[in-house]
């Protein structure tokens, strides 16, 4: 097992931090994959996350549909998304 000690110095904790031009606060929600990461604020996350599910199930039905073989142009016009 890896340890940090000797090789982390902590200087705060429950304190907002700057990554590049974004502010991550205590509480805000941090998601990461191989694509990227994405910071929700925790402000916006009970509007983000119902938003995002609906997203994932129009992308679900536009898979479903483009699977059964209907063309992208014939799904977009249906859906508006890809």
């Amino acid at each position: 097992m890896t340890r940090g000690a000797g090789r982390i110095d902590a200087v705060s904790h429950g304190q907002p931090i700057r990554v590049g031009d974004c502010v991550v606060r205590p509480g805000d929600w941090v998601f990461g994959d191989i694509d990227g990461i994405v910071v929700v604020p925790a402000t916006l996350a009970e509007q983000a996350f119902p938003r995002a599910l609906e997203k994932v199930s129009g992308e679900n039905r536009v898979r479903e549909e483009l699977a059964k073989g209907r063309s992208v142009r014939e799904v977009f016009g249906e859906y508006g998304i890809l």
